[in-house]
């Protein structure tokens, strides 16, 4: 069993999740569905650039096979037609951050990418020969792979530049959200927590269960020595919340696992779980408050405050960047001609 390949945060660069990897995994469908004759056409003008049917058709191959293999019958060729477009779309943005990134002469010599994937191996304690056994039983070659690594990293970098450097959070802004968010009593019923997984062979990156073990106590470590919480959970827990950086809302008692309560019921606000044993890994918690027939626990400001940057840094980002995409679009040649 290969353990699953994980993104780290390079230097502050770039991070690179671990959906990259898996999501290069569809590149073994594509091959299968373009076995077949395709006329060839362009689909779409970018600038000076094009983007042609045959490569939209590889890009959505494993798309087209989950919505053959889940949708009704019925449903199947509708929605084909609605991921295609969206695909189509979102090739055509990707496009226009490459021509931009080369615009601003921004690159990515063989060297970064050598010391990107270096980085890689040894977060997963992957040998070269692992690596690459691992792309090939994703049908992935090591150039595919090297190609798609190399715009995403290109692609952070052009963010960092446009638009990462201008975003600024300010004392004030965590403040306010403090205030609102944890202060005016309107906090919901329970207990909010933030959760961080490790997982081994199926459920996890670890190849063992002591691996897994060992990986959750060095990174609750981190944790405790003031490292923010989100992003560990967004970088190495491997449960489903990590993409939400370990934050899975507020439960009721009632609501808990045995286990999860047994880790968090003597907590007070702001305080980090030991590691405990769970029927899918190792985990420990972060609990963030508590409200109980009216009375309102709340971990104190300092105690949060890291998660709260990163969260009003994520909005904005993301605000940020929507508006600076569609800026990008409206000064740009774009033609769609599905």
């Amino acid at each position: 069993m290969f353990k699953k390949i994980v993104f780290p945060m390079i230097s502050g660069e770039v991070r690179l999740t671990a959906a990259l990897f898996f999501l290069l995994a569809g590149l073994a469908v594509s091959t299968a569905v373009l076995a077949g004759e395709l006329v060839d056409r362009v689909v779409a003008v970018v600038n000076d650039d094009v983007i042609t049917l045959s490569e939209l058709e590889e890009e959505a191959a494993p798309a087209f096979a989950r919505i053959r293999a889940e949708a009704p019958p019925e449903e199947v060729d509708a929605a084909i037609s609605k991921a295609r477009l969206e695909l189509l779309r979102s090739m055509i943005d990707h496009r226009l951050l490459l021509q931009r990134a080369a615009k601003r002469q921004i690159e990515v010599s063989d060297a970064d990418l050598d010391a990107a994937i270096d980085r890689i191996m040894e977060q997963n304690n992957l040998t070269v020969e692992q690596f690459r056994e691992q792309l090939a039983t994703m049908g992935v070659s090591e150039e595919k792979y090297r190609t798609s690594l190399r715009d995403q990293i290109l692609r952070s970098r052009l963010l960092s530049f446009e638009i990462r450097s201008k975003v600024v959070i300010t004392n004030e802004q965590i403040e306010a959200y403090y205030r609102e968010k944890y202060l005016q009593g309107n906090a919901e019923e329970g207990y909010h927590i933030l959760q961080f997984g490790s997982g081994w062979a199926e459920t996890g990156r670890s190849a063992s269960k002591e691996e897994a073990l060992k990986r959750a106590e060095q990174l609750r470590e981190m944790v405790m020595a003031g490292e923010n919480f989100n992003e560990i959970a967004k970088n190495y827990s491997d449960l489903p919340s990590g993409v939400d950086g370990g934050d899975i809302g507020t439960f009721k008692k009632n609501e808990l696992a045995d286990y999860m309560w047994q880790a968090i019921k003597d907590l007070h606000p702001g305080e980090v779980s030991p590691v405990i044993e769970t029927p899918v890994g190792f985990q420990f918690f972060k609990l963030l408050s508590q409200s109980s027939d009216g009375v309102i626990a709340q971990a104190p400001l300092e105690n949060v405050r890291e998660e709260i940057r990163a969260t009003l840094y994520d909005q904005e980002l993301k605000k940020k960047f929507e508006y600076w995409v569609k800026e990008l679009r409206e000064n740009s040649y774009v033609k769609e001609l599905l």
